[in-house]
């Protein structure tokens, strides 16, 4: 405990230097500002998807995202930008609760502390973005009571602010919880009708004309930011049918290896194989978007405080990917905040994870073993 509070305590200083050196490092919170834009727009009924919201940054979400994002319009974006930083932190507390149960709060908040540290987390939480609050709704939902009528309805909320968590309806089926599969369905299409009642011209240009499958309206699926299969495929010349074929096969991979995971009572290591999937798989994936390592390093954590060594060999891999350490700092090229992690040299290094997670996920599942000595490298 002592050393864990020791490591938490270096992680706070060093987020509270880069803060001092930098301050737009976590000040400007441009994505929490075009999130707000999105929210403005529909308040006064401008279009979404004609340009910029916010300077020439686009809304890429759909447009029940927008009207959900509405309230955040009406506070100051000072006090906004403090709430939505504590409410991230509370929430990667939350999700460390639900990946290990059977910790003590004060453990709780120092993980979710630590976790700060990891590279997809200091992103989104830099960038002001969405993403732990979507890795929350899924944990919760899915990590929850195993008998509540309500699951299912995070992993649709989630699905619709960002549609990548559609994979998990997937695996709602494909494990036979119907009710669940169907509930987020439903809940799904309840929130798209909202986009359709506060925003009818903006859900029409989003679903039907084509704007939900521009992978590009940020950037370039080839250029060094896609840390997706499909960056990489498109950066070495093969984007299209290669992609579509590999990408419907690891899907396949991962769904049949969540469920024997969920078969066996490990849940968490289902959700970050279907997690890290719903990134590494979509068409473009940022850095942040693989906040799913998260209970992937809880995990591992766990098992190493438990003596499992190749547990503790697969957190070694998990930190050295993911750890954030500043690799260059601000200025026109790397941007207002400093670069940092192995990402920012390789943008195939989340990606590799994952295929790392799914191949040792893989070699347990054809090696026998009893349950009770079950070890591979995702800890599960």
């Amino acid at each position: 405990m002592r050393a864990l509070a020791g490591v938490a305590a270096l992680v706070v200083a060093a987020q509270a230097l880069v803060f001092a050196l930098w301050p737009d490092a976590h000040a400007l919170l441009i994505d929490l500002q075009v999130y707000r834009a999105g929210g403005e727009h529909v308040l006064a009924g401008a279009p979404l998807y004609r340009g910029g919201v916010l300077l020439d940054l686009p809304f890429v979400y759909p447009p029940f995202a927008a009207v959900l994002f509405a309230p955040l319009a009406l506070l100051p974006l000072g006090l906004l930008k403090v709430l939505w930083t504590g409410a991230g932190i509370a929430l990667l507390g939350y999700v460390v609760h639900r990946s290990v149960p059977r910790a003590g709060w004060p453990v709780v908040a120092l993980l979710a502390v630590l976790a700060t540290a990891l590279d997809p987390v200091r992103t989104t939480l830099y960038l002001g973005q969405i993403n732990i609050v979507l890795l929350a709704l899924v944990a919760g939902d899915l990590l929850g009571r195993p008998g509540s009528r309500l699951r299912g309805v995070g992993v649709g909320l989630a699905a619709a602010v960002k549609l990548t968590p559609l994979l998990f309806v997937v695996y709602l089926v494909a494990t036979g919880r119907w009710r669940a599969a169907g509930t987020a369905i439903g809940t799904f299409v309840a929130a798209a009708g909202l986009g359709f009642l506060f925003a009818p011209a903006d859900s029409v240009a989003f679903w039907f004309d084509g704007t939900f499958l521009a992978a590009d309206r940020i950037s370039a699926v080839d250029g060094p930011s896609n840390h997706s299969l499909n960056g990489l495929l498109a950066r070495l010349g093969a984007a299209g049918l290669p992609w579509l074929a590999l990408a419907a096969a690891l899907g396949v991979l991962t769904i049949v290896l969540a469920v024997r995971a969920h078969r066996a009572g490990e849940e968490v290591l289902a959700l970050t194989l279907c997690g890290l999937a719903s990134a590494a798989l979509a068409p473009f994936a940022w850095s942040h978007h693989y906040v799913w390592v998260v209970p992937l390093a809880v995990l591992l954590g766990a098992r190493a405080v438990a003596g499992d060594r190749r547990a503790a060999a697969g957190l070694v891999g998990v930190l050295a990917a993911t750890v954030a350490v500043v690799t260059a700092l601000p200025g026109p090229v790397v941007g207002p905040i400093p670069a940092t992690g192995l990402i920012s040299f390789w943008p195939d290094a989340y990606l590799l994870l994952f295929l790392a997670l799914l191949a040792a996920t893989a070699a347990r599942a054809v090696r026998p073993r009893s349950r009770e000595h079950a070890v591979i490298l995702a800890g599960g």
